[in-house]
């Protein structure tokens, strides 16, 4: 069982879930902007990158820093605990392009919203982060 009060607990359960889908180099707390991306990823194989936002509960939050973070990866979700799933306005999501994770306090992550590729992501953005992930992490 995870501490679904805290939203660090949420970060192993959904970096386990995103080395399962093949992005194998990742990196918490990525400095963008003025922001921090909670998890950024990196899949060679695929050649894509992806976002991810972890909050508690506050969806709508994470839906404007999901926007942000449109510029510097291919996909953005948002990950949150199971049980507030449902607040979530899903039209909101798809009309924007972004993703929702649930995590089940077991820390079984499932895909509720498919994210979709980014119309305005920056190559440079994007190309940057990659570099620093294949400098600095061991995938």
């Amino acid at each position: 069982m995870i501490d679904i009060t805290k939203e660090s607990s949420l970060l192993d359960p959904i970096t386990k879930y995103i080395k399962r889908k093949g992005f194998r180099l990742h990196v918490s707390e990525l400095p963008f902007y003025e922001r921090r991306v909670d998890i950024y990823g990196f899949s060679k194989k695929k050649n894509k990158t992806i976002a991810i936002e972890l909050k508690l509960h506050k969806w709508k939050k994470a839906i404007e820093q999901a926007l942000l973070y449109q510029l510097c990866a291919d996909e953005a979700y948002i990950a949150m605990p199971k049980k507030f799933v449902g607040r979530v306005n899903l039209e909101l999501l798809a009309k924007y392009g972004i993703g929702l994770i649930s995590i089940s306090e077991t820390g079984r992550c499932q895909k509720m919203v498919e994210a979709k590729q980014s119309s305005v992501m920056r190559i440079g953005y994007k190309n940057n982060h990659i570099d620093y992930l294949q400098r600095n992490i061991n995938g």
